[in-house]
């Protein structure tokens, strides 16, 4: 989409895939979307990229900066304009020649800000923190999001996403993509669900000498993975959920779950933990869902007993 008016935008690529691109083509394959037309969306989106940079951009050299706010306005647009419509292109079209572009942007900015909001304060504060008994001495927090997951939390103050799907745990991530379309934020929705609901979890373990574990949690890329296993290696090896690995019992505790001919985690201890972990959270009256979710944490946790990160090779 090109400008006269603002220079700023006229080599902005709007993606392909988002519902305004969408709408664009449709509404001049039906005729309803004219040069004219078009050059007057072009001008009220060029504004909007120019007020958002004015905002938001202290360094008017920083290029990449400016394309991160560009980009921004096509994305907050093509969502309002989505929701709008209910996903109908023909209304959307039909909104689209009736309404000031301004419109679709600002329900698009209501419907990111809560989950934006959400994503910062996970960031910002979702850690296992030292007790003030110990806060005098120079113990880290440990994070309850892995390194994979605090780049998609991060990614979305930029009005990002790094997932093309909800994941219990975030391992496979892509490069920082943005929101194109209502189902991508579905998806956000999803996935900040999961990391929050793991912060419950972890609130509901046994943590009492969690910053005496040697080598400490914090240092480990997934830091409650381990945690879950070294709960799930002392309670199938010694019947007692303790957090300290002592050397070796991750290897043990693999060499019992893990049936090597077949290339599965053997059925029997499977279930015998994660019935442990269920009973454990219906005894302290925990809801539904969280039970639900750290019963799939559990599982998804015990499959990396499959093919071992290498970072978890210091704790075996």
């Amino acid at each position: 989409m090109a400008t006269n008016k603002f220079s700023l935008v006229a080599d902005a690529a709007l993606d392909g895939r988002s519902y305004l691109a969408q709408t664009l083509i449709h509404g001049d394959a039906l005729g309803k979307i004219d040069a004219d037309k078009s050059a007057t969306l072009s001008e009220d989106i060029a504004a909007l990229a120019h007020k958002l940079i004015t905002m938001k951009v202290s360094d008017l050299s920083d290029q990449a900066e400016l394309r991160t706010q560009i980009q921004t306005s096509f994305a907050l647009t093509s969502l309002g304009l989505e929701y709008g419509s209910k996903g109908n292109l023909d209304k959307a079209v039909r909104l689209l020649v009736a309404n000031p572009i301004l419109k679709f942007f600002q329900i698009g900015n209501t419907l990111t800000d809560q989950l934006l909001k959400k994503a910062d304060y996970l960031l910002e504060h979702a850690y296992i923190q030292p007790p003030e008994s110990i806060s005098h001495l120079d113990i880290d927090s440990i994070r309850i999001y892995n390194h994979a997951e605090a780049e998609f939390l991060d990614a979305l103050s930029t009005y990002k996403t790094t997932v093309r799907s909800a994941q219990v745990i975030i391992k496979n991530k892509h490069q920082p993509q943005n929101f194109t379309n209502l189902s991508d934020m579905e998806i956000v929705r999803q996935q900040l669900a999961y990391i929050e609901t793991r912060w419950e979890y972890v609130q509901a373990l046994p943590l009492d000498d969690v910053f005496s574990v040697d080598p400490p949690l914090s240092i480990a890329v997934d830091p409650i993975q381990l945690l879950t296993l070294s709960i799930m290696a002392n309670l199938t090896l010694y019947f007692q959920p303790e957090l300290q690995l002592e050397v070796g019992t991750l290897s043990d505790f693999r060499g019992i779950v893990y049936d090597e001919d077949v290339g599965e985690i053997r059925a029997a201890p499977r279930q015998r933990l994660l019935d442990w972990i269920e009973n454990y959270l219906e005894q302290d009256n925990r809801s539904d869902g969280l039970i639900q979710y750290s019963v799939a944490y559990w599982d998804t946790c015990l499959q990396e007993m499959v093919n071992p990160h290498p970072d978890l090779e210091v704790f075996m």
